[in-house]
């Protein structure tokens, strides 16, 4: 019966050794536990920021677009509208160039008629009796 006794206490013994070992265990699992629950929250955060960062620059990006689309809009009715004038203004060049030449024409038929003009004076002076009157030249 004491060998029993023995038998219990060494088993007893054991249980302890086996319950302290576990709960050493049980101790070490909670602070890793505890660690990786905080590593979980920290690369929770710098998920969010960068979601946050993420949604911020897509936001910007979306309102640098519309502007662009804005400009491009803007700029092409400002081309329509300079192409316009441009074709107005060479219309108007083309005119004015062409009432130039013509006034050119009728300028050159002028002094072409004045010249004849002037030379028929002259032959009438010459054949007028009395001779030729010096200065009419």
């Amino acid at each position: 019966m004491l060998q029993d006794l023995d038998q219990v206490a060494a088993r007893v013994g054991q249980v302890v050794q086996l319950s302290r070992s576990l709960m050493a265990e049980r101790e070490s699992i909670s602070t890793r536990l505890s660690l990786a629950e905080k590593a979980r929250d920290s690369f929770r955060d710098q998920f969010q920021a960068r979601e946050d960062e993420f949604k911020s620059i897509i936001q910007r990006l979306d309102n640098h677009e519309q502007e662009v689309g804005e400009i491009r809009a803007k700029a092409q009715h400002e081309n329509v509208q300079l192409k316009s004038e441009l074709d107005s203004a060479q219309q108007e060049i083309a005119r004015l160039q062409a009432d130039l030449a013509k006034a050119k024409s009728e300028l050159a038929a002028f002094r072409e008629g004045a010249k004849k003009a002037r030379d028929r004076v002259e032959h009438v002076l010459a054949n007028l009796p009395g001779g030729v009157i010096e200065g009419a030249k």
